[in-house]
């Protein structure tokens, strides 16, 4: 090897413990900020080991960037991940890697693409104004809610209804078979890749048990509506040049694609019923967090909407969404400052340098996004809420912005195909909230606490509301 080549045994490692090394310390409901906390222990690119077996963890954003753009070639997500979702029967654009991550990409990108986000306008219009009715019996009520449940309910609905159609409707009824099962899965595929030792295979506990009735059922209903979609399809030649579903647009490319197999469809169908439930309501949720904060900021949410959608409650087009500029720039502040997707897990599939660190093949690396996106190197007042520093023009004083550093959904060939969906979702529900609502903290910010399972969310935040 290069003699200015470092080695991973080279690099510092914060203090550990016998035989089980790190393994104890990771071990927690904020494994993003024990990263943290060890990056400023020992630096931005450091070692830790688990029970023996050695990790790479760098917070280095040069270097996360150029792992990220070295996808699918040089690496891929942790082993760990497809072997789980594809024991579960999970065989999507998510997990899937090579050859078949492509064909999964491009079809998935496809029936994601700008036109048909457009054709699915219709139904957040009619979640969003059903959480309007929803929180304004809350409000009228004077009922403390806990935000980041309601906002699970809130993209649910939006989920399964673009996924394949159906409409679960959580917002005006309690509980639903698709929900219920939905919540056993998320927690079990983060216990399951992080377990060093694989027990369910042996013996099977009651969330073990529960977790297979739950993925069974989901199974059966996703295939059972994959049929109706292809009857629907056969029956209206309209539905093929403006698909309604998600579940619709990815047939109509099946078409176009045989080799393309139903339990590939189901598969990604499945994938974006768990990150549209998951990652957007998280990020509407540290979204909301901040708004509460800044009743400035709120004010100007409110004047954008109340210009932007007159006397309606909330965006009537697509067109009024793309107009809510000042509204995504307060998106965008949030998931710099509370990224739902922290930490990101790699593998090497072969011997690679990146700057001078020699990365061997089968090396797992663990990728903190946060950091950079929170460094003062990148953006000045790093730890303040400033919207206006995503408006061009808007805030002249800060002299460092760094949007690369943005890791909330990706980057390089494999950046998340459900960005524009995920955006549009968000600008919906805040313009609504902030227009017809007044929004104040049941309690103190600190006691919101970021609990990081598959994603990160904020569990304690609970809101009063007001009518405007």
């Amino acid at each position: 090897m290069d003699t200015s080549q470092r080695n991973i045994n080279d690099l510092p490692s914060p203090k550990g413990q016998p035989i089980v090394g790190h393994l104890l310390q990771f071990n927690s409901e904020a494994k993003h900020t024990v990263l943290e906390n060890w990056v400023k222990e020992v630096g931005d690119v450091f070692r830790i080991n688990m029970l023996g077996k050695p990790f790479l963890v760098s917070a280095n954003p040069d270097i996360n960037l150029e792992i990220l753009k070295s996808r699918p070639d040089k690496f891929q997500r942790f082993f760990k991940i497809n072997e789980i979702l594809t024991e579960m029967g999970v065989v999507g654009v998510f997990n899937a890697e090579g050859e078949q991550w492509k064909q999964h990409r491009e079809l998935t990108a496809e029936a994601l693409n700008v036109k048909n986000v457009r054709s699915f306008f219709s139904t957040l219009q009619m979640m969003t104004e059903r959480l309007y009715g929803r929180w304004c019996a809350f409000a009228k009520a004077k009922k403390e809610i806990d935000v980041q449940k309601e906002m699970v309910r809130y993209t649910v609905d939006i989920t399964t209804s673009i996924a394949f159609g159906y409409d679960v409707n959580t917002l005006e009824k309690e509980g639903d078979v698709i929900q219920d099962h939905m919540e056993k899965i998320f927690p079990m595929i983060n216990s399951r890749i992080t377990a060093p030792i694989p027990i369910w295979r042996l013996i099977k506990s009651k969330k073990d048990k529960e977790l297979d009735v739950a993925l069974k059922a989901i199974e059966d209903l996703v295939h059972q509506f994959i049929e109706e979609a292809k009857a629907r399809l056969h029956d209206n030649s309209e539905l093929q040049e403006n698909p309604t579903n998600f579940l619709e647009a990815l047939l109509v490319e099946q078409k176009k694609n045989p080799d393309f197999t139903d339990q590939e469809v189901f598969g990604n169908v499945f994938t974006i019923l768990l990150a549209g439930e998951d990652t957007t309501s998280n990020s509407i949720s540290w979204t909301l967090f901040y708004l509460a904060q800044h009743p400035e900021v709120y004010q100007k949410v409110r004047e954008e909407a109340q210009q932007v959608f007159g006397s309606t409650r909330c965006a009537t087009s697509h067109e009024q969404v793309a107009e809510l500029k000042y509204t995504e720039a307060v998106c965008m502040e949030a998931m710099r400052l509370k990224p739902v997707t922290p930490n990101l897990y790699m593998q090497a599939k072969e011997d690679v340098v990146i700057q001078d660190l020699a990365i061997p093949k089968g090396t797992t690396i663990m990728m903190q996004n946060k950091v950079g996106q929170t460094d003062e190197a990148h953006f000045t007042d790093a730890d303040q809420f400033i919207p206006e520093r995503w408006i061009a023009n808007g805030c002249p004083h800060h002299t460092a912005h760094s949007p690369q550093m943005m890791r909330a959904f990706g980057a390089g060939p494999r950046f998340c195909p459900g960005r524009n969906l995920a955006i549009q979702e968000m600008k919906m529900a805040i313009s609504m909230i902030c227009k017809n609502f007044d929004l104040e903290l049941a309690v103190k910010p600190e006691e919101v606490k970021e609990i990081f399972t598959f994603t990160m969310f904020p569990e304690g935040l609970v809101v009063k509301l007001g009518g405007v």
